[in-house]
């Protein structure tokens, strides 16, 4: 074998490690927003509070790999072993198809699919969140008003945006 061909292999093999991790990270995270969740449904703001930073680092952690990605292809592009430099994940993963498939099992393949759907699944869960604190925000809007004795009205005007008036 070459060394040109050692050197591909031995950057296929970084950029799996760096997806495992990538997919280790975002299953971390999931998991955080679904007990984020729950914590939500009970109500229990001292135990939020104390969960935002544990969020906080997760997404730096996963920030922090984003850089090695992208030092990664920067060491891969300064290699000059792909005829085409590589910009986006999408590019890494082309160039390292033949090798990704001769493996057996295509790892680096599989971890994007895999880390795909969990980004996915992230997304889904903070759309529950996020619903569930509008509605909350809402309902404590509603108490402060009875307490005032002040009642808002919000409505749509033709333009979408929300307009509020006062009884």
């Amino acid at each position: 074998m070459d060394t040109s061909s050692q050197a591909r292999i031995l950057y296929y093999q970084q950029a799996v490690t760096v997806w495992e991790n990538f997919c280790k990270l975002h299953k971390e995270l999931y998991d955080f927003t679904t007990d984020e969740y729950m914590t939500l449904l009970a109500s229990d703001i001292d135990k939020l509070e104390t969960m935002l930073p544990i969020k906080e680092e997760i997404i730096a952690r996963i920030s922090e790999l984003e850089k090695d990605r992208t030092h990664l292809m920067l060491k891969i592009n300064e290699s000059n072993l792909f005829g085409s430099e590589i910009s986006r994940a999408g590019e890494l993963l082309d160039a390292f198809a033949d090798i990704d498939q001769k493996s057996g099992i295509p790892a680096l393949k599989n971890l994007n699919s895999l880390l795909i759907d969990i980004i996915q699944k992230i997304q889904e869960q903070n759309k529950k969140n996020q619903m569930f604190l509008n509605k909350a925000m809402l309902s404590l809007r509603d108490i402060k008003q009875g307490f005032s004795g002040k009642k808002t009205y919000t409505t749509y005007g033709a333009d979408g945006m929300t307009r509020q008036t006062g009884r």
